[in-house]
C-alpha cells in the first residue's frame, strides 16, 4: 500500500468519525432547543445534522472509490440505507435512479 493510500485510509475514518459525533451532538441541541421552545433553531441544527449525515455519504463514496478503483464508478451504496447504516449493499447504478438499490421501494401515491 502507498503512503498516499495509507493516509488519505486513515483522513477518511478521521472524518467519518468526525462527522458521526458532530451530526449525533448537533441532534441533541437541536432536541434540547425543541424542548426550551426555539423551534425554529432546532429546525436549523437538524438541517445541519442532516448536511453533516449527507457528507458522510459523499465520504463513503469515496471509501468506495478508494477500494475499488476503476469499478468505483460503477457501484454506490443505496442513499437510504446509509442513512440507517444498517445496509452495505452495492449496485450497479441506473441512469434513471442512481442511488436507489433495486430492493428499495416506497409508497408515494397520495391519499385523499
Amino acid at each position: 500500500m502507498s503512503k498516499f493510500s495509507e493516509q488519505i485510509e486513515e483522513k477518511l475514518a478521521s472524518w467519518e468519525e468526525s462527522l458521526a459525533s458532530q451530526a449525533k451532538e448537533l441532534e441533541i441541541w437541536a432536541d434540547k432547543a425543541e424542548e426550551e421552545g426555539q423551534p425554529k433553531l432546532a429546525a436549523k441544527l437538524r438541517e445541519a445534522a442532516l448536511l453533516a449525515g449527507s457528507a458522510r455519504l459523499k465520504l463513503a463514496e469515496a471509501r468506495v472509490i478508494k477500494e475499488s478503483g476503476s469499478l468505483a464508478e460503477e457501484l454506490a451504496l443505496c442513499a437510504v440505507c446509509a442513512w440507517r447504516e444498517t445496509c452495505q449493499k452495492r449496485f450497479t447504478r441506473d441512469t434513471g435512479s442512481p442511488f436507489r438499490c433495486p430492493d428499495f421501494t416506497r409508497d408515494v401515491t397520495l391519499k385523499p
